[in-house]
């Protein structure tokens, strides 16, 4: 949704994916319109939302105030009309134009409730009628003010609790311009944008926001909290009166916290090294800052989400706060800093891949890098100690199971629960298939080289496939058939014998024959080595010397390829 949000086993699930999710992130669908423009309307070449927002939070209202401008990048056509989007709990909406002179005065406010099936969770698309039409090709400024209606949640926000907080990638809770790119059926997506954030708030309230703080200590100490946001984003923030400890490095930590936490540097250190995980595997991180925020866990469950990835930081709830650091869940949230904030799908076709599976895969290399083959092995058969059980082959098989697989490719947001279960349990896997068929350097290279290439904007799947082909030099048509647009896995096994110094064997598989490069580990008398072996068809056989007694062959010993095994059966596994 960047949307951006965890995964997770109930309702909650609904957290992410205003991006992907996808969209980047998928939730329930609504049908929005997706040009308020006229139909063949161009952006100049700086189609940015501006804002100047000031934001009066006073939390035992509870109540939001907010008041400020908008300037809309240019288009080469005339407007009678601007719509913006604002959730549905924001109330008394004014407007008023402040630029182009041609159409000040009094406009017009016509509205469209889009109700979402959790209430509150909706939008209303406020449509801006000026006296005279704004001119083609001159950008517009306008001004507004608006409240909350009361204490209320929606997607990633918040208001009537310990934290107030908003995540704008979710939720519209400053007018938003809708970006002409966004999937139709998907849940709201607007334009990204820059601009300065304002905010007061009592004394003693801690502020966290999208952008460079620039307020002086003086200023917070009175609640006066200012941000500049000079990277395009969603607008996001929290305010609490939360403990701040801060670690220095190429990137500045931030931990907010309800209460002072003996395990702080535990988190500090922690995220610093999963993001040198990702920096290297993905490319840059676009801020200078980043932050890891609690809110109590009522108000993030009632909000959607265990974790939400906003730009330049998470919200994380109480319960991952007090359990500790647990690196793949925040592997995951991490990774969605890249995949479904910083890039978006394009299309319903592989948004999912694109944003929960990638940022899975990015946990899962985390945990590789910094604990282990043995625990990545772990985490991709079976799952993570402490995290999501079913983000692990175990849960995929669970849903072969039960008759519910469906296509990488074409996930459906009809099933999200199971969809996101498969994303994030054969997505990961599947990535990382693909990252050791073309090399992991050359697998890391092509994205980094893709997301700077489409950073702030939407991919689309072929152009991604195209991206991984070139940069590889591979035709990848089979892997893309086999792994992402049927459903499935293989199941293998291994015959072997010894006779002297030769090793013999067989891996078999029924149809439909699987293509994959499978690890061979061989022991015994207190030696061991691996050896591939590729298969293609109904059998492949190996011969090879070996200048020990071999007490044990075994197939696959990592779990690198997603396939059955005999704990993943009902009436065997548990």
């Amino acid at each position: 949704m960047n949307l951006k949000t965890s995964t997770l086993p109930d309702t909650r699930r609904r957290a992410r994916y205003c991006a992907a999710l996808l969209c980047l992130f998928s939730f329930a669908t609504c049908t929005y319109t997706a040009h308020p423009e006229p139909s063949n309307a161009v952006y100049s070449s700086t189609a940015t939302p501006v804002y100047k927002l000031t934001i009066r939070l006073v939390p035992d209202a509870p109540r939001l105030d907010v008041s400020g401008t908008i300037q809309l990048p240019a288009i080469n056509a005339a407007r009678t009309s601007i719509e913006l989007w604002l959730s549905e709990l924001m109330d008394e909406f004014k407007v008023d134009v402040v630029s182009p002179g041609v159409s000040l005065g009094p406009v017009k406010l016509d509205t469209t409730h889009h109700p979402e099936s959790r209430r509150g969770w909706g939008i209303i698309n406020w449509k801006i009628i000026p006296a005279k039409p704004f001119p083609a090709n001159e950008p517009i400024v306008l001004r507004f003010s608006y409240a909350s209606k009361t204490a209320g949640s929606s997607n990633q926000f918040g208001l009537g609790g310990e934290a107030a907080f908003a995540g704008g990638i979710s939720t519209a809770w400053y007018p938003q311009l809708a970006d002409p790119d966004a999937n139709r059926n998907v849940q709201f997506k607007g334009l990204r944008a820059t601009g300065l954030l304002d905010f007061s708030v009592p004394s003693g309230y801690a502020v966290h926001a999208t952008g460079a703080a620039r307020s002086e200590q003086k200023e917070t100490a009175a609640g006066i909290f200012r941000f500049d946001v000079n990277h395009l984003a969603f607008f996001s923030f929290s305010a609490a009166r939360y403990s701040v400890k801060k670690k220095d490095g190429p990137v500045r930590i931030s931990l907010y916290t309800l209460q002072p936490h003996q395990t702080a540097n535990q988190f500090l250190d922690g995220t610093a090294r999963i993001l040198k995980v990702l920096v290297d595997e993905f490319g840059d991180y676009p801020f200078s800052e980043f932050a890891v925020i609690e809110i109590p866990t009522a108000q993030a469950s009632r909000a959607g989400f265990d974790g939400a990835s906003l730009d330049g930081l998470i919200f994380v709830n109480s319960d991952y706060i007090d359990k500790g650091f647990n690196a793949a869940f925040f592997g995951h949230e991490i990774g969605h800093q890249w995949w479904g904030n910083l890039i978006v799908s394009k299309g319903v076709e592989g948004n999912w891949m694109l944003s929960e599976s990638m940022a899975q895969f990015g946990s899962m290399r985390a945990v590789e890098v910094l604990e282990g083959q043995a625990a990545a092995a772990q985490y991709r058969r079976t799952g993570y100690p402490g995290y999501f059980p079913d983000h692990c082959a175990l849960g995929y098989f669970k849903l072969v199971s039960r008759g519910l697989d469906q296509p990488l490719l074409n996930l459906s947001s009809a099933n999200m629960d199971e969809a996101r279960i498969i994303a994030d349990s054969k997505g990961p896997i599947v990535w990382d298939m693909l990252a050791r068929t073309v090399g992991r350097e050359v697998f890391s290279r092509i994205l980094r080289n893709l997301i700077n290439e489409y950073k702030y904007q939407r991919v689309s799947w072929q152009q991604f496939v195209k991206a991984v082909e070139a940069g590889s030099g591979q035709d990848l048509k089979w892997f893309v058939a086999q792994w992402i647009e049927q459903t499935g896995a293989p199941d293998f096994s291994l015959a072997w014998k010894q006779e002297g110094n030769t090793l013999r064997g067989t891996v078999s598989q029924a149809a439909p024959y699987f293509r994959a490069d499978l690890e061979i580990e061989v022991q015994g008398s207190g030696k061991k080595f691996i050896k591939v072996v590729q298969i293609n068809k109904e059998q492949a056989s190996f011969e090879w010397t070996v200048p020990f007694r071999a007490e044990t062959v075994t197939l696959d010993p990592y779990y690198r390829v997603v396939r059955w095994t005999p704990e993943f059966r009902p009436e065997t596994g548990r």
